[in-house]
């Protein structure tokens, strides 16, 4: 196939149809900046675009509503041959955060917040995943922790605007008191705690239950995450390593493996090879003295290496279901989480991805019957050729 052999390109749009009327404009024909392409085809809320580009090209588009609105975020990208979907919105740059709430999870007082994405109010019939992050005493901008916040709604209405993520509900859970025994599954003999299955009984049977009635998740084990640091990171470890049939995913910065003189890297080093296992991500800082003793510069780089060699030899396959990273420099702190919490964001809600046109999908253009030269007589005039208007000046993109 030459690249000026034209491949059907599909953009599929989800949007409530009472809200408006949409369109497509692009830096590509049969797209232009200036006007808007209807769909294909349009079945409720569902449209459907089919566009012919020359193989090997990039489209760059955007969805216009109403012939005035723009979509929020930046401009798609699409490669010819791709079918994508989207579920735009138009309303909202930002996500929203919920007022605090506290409620009895059979014998917990949970306090949490709760973080809605951009298009929540205008996609009516979406459904999200939903991420449990631990310490939500110190995840907002609007936080007051003394230890320092992860501004975490700034980093995550960013992903949202380049398209970098799908959109998540976030849950906020506050682990300020009793932090220690809440968030460690074992106790340890120096520091006390252990009450860890408590709490996330208290998640999973009430927390859990709570949201996915109040609000559109998709609900599932491969949608429901989990996040945390420091402690919070060794409790999210536990918790979708003992319970993978709630929670597909984990997100563990900094985690404190050294805890119960490291307990849980020989709880996975003894455990047999489990069914089923949520992906995983692991994280820590690390010292940039070989000679440094400072824990908190040090930041558990050792102890997380030897729970990456323990996830490897039970059937883990770097770069597929666990991802290790070290980040040299950076410390056991909220700055340096906050630095790097895209990171694992990206890795655990990818946005969703392009596939190729099925074949049987694209419809094979009817051939054109062959037009008969036309004769022309001496003395007759000849016919009218219209010259061809020359192609109007590009527009610029709109901003993207």
């Amino acid at each position: 196939m030459s690249h000026d052999t034209p491949c059907v390109t599909v953009i599929e749009v989800t949007y409530p149809a009472h809200r408006g009327t949409i369109g497509l404009r692009g830096d590509h024909e049969p797209l232009s900046w200036e006007n808007t392409t209807p769909p294909t085809s349009q079945d409720g809320d569902r449209y459907r675009f089919e566009l012919r580009i020359p193989e090997g090209d990039l489209l760059e588009f955007k969805l216009v509503r109403n012939e005035e609105d723009w979509a929020s975020g930046r401009n798609y990208m699409v490669h010819a041959g791709e079918l994508v979907h989207i579920e735009p919105c138009f309303e909202k740059q930002g996500s929203t955060l919920l007022p605090a709430e506290e409620f009895l999870a059979g014998d917990e007082k949970l306090s949490f917040t709760v973080l809605l994405p951009p298009s929540y109010g205008e996609q009516e019939h979406k459904r999200y995943p939903v991420l449990y992050v631990q310490d939500g005493q110190a995840i907002w901008s609007t936080s007051q922790d003394p230890y320092g916040v992860w501004s975490l709604e700034k980093t995550l209405d960013h992903l949202f605007e380049l398209n970098a993520i799908d959109e998540i509900i976030v849950v906020a859970i506050d682990t300020s008191e009793r932090r220690i025994e809440r968030l460690s599954p074992i106790p340890d003999p120096e520091h006390g705690g252990g009450g860890g299955e408590a709490y996330l009984r208290a998640i999973v049977d009430h927390l859990i239950p709570l949201i996915n009635e109040r609000f559109r998740t998709r609900g599932d084990r491969e949608n429901t995450a989990l996040m945390g640091s420091s402690m919070g990171g060794l409790f999210s470890f536990w918790a979708a390593w003992t319970r993978p049939d709630v929670f597909g995913k984990a997100a563990c910065l900094s985690s404190s493996f050294w805890w119960a003189k490291r307990q849980l890297v020989r709880m996975v080093q003894s455990a047999e090879r489990p069914a089923i296992r949520p992906f995983l991500y692991l994280d820590s800082g690390a010292s940039v003295s070989t000679t440094e003793k400072d824990p908190n510069v040090r930041d558990g780089f050792h102890h997380t290496r030897s729970m990456l060699r323990a996830l490897l030899l039970q059937g883990y396959t770097g770069g597929v279901d666990l991802h290790r990273l070290a980040f040299a420099g950076q410390t056991h702190d909220a700055n340096s989480w906050s630095a790097r919490v895209a990171v694992p964001l990206q890795l655990l809600f990818p946005p969703p991805a392009s596939s190729h046109v099925p074949a049987e999908s694209i419809p094979t253009p009817e051939p054109q019957p062959e037009q008969p030269p036309q004769e022309h007589h001496e003395g007759e005039a000849a016919p009218e050729q219209h010259e061809q208007p020359p192609p109007q000046e590009q527009q610029a993109a709109p901003p993207g």
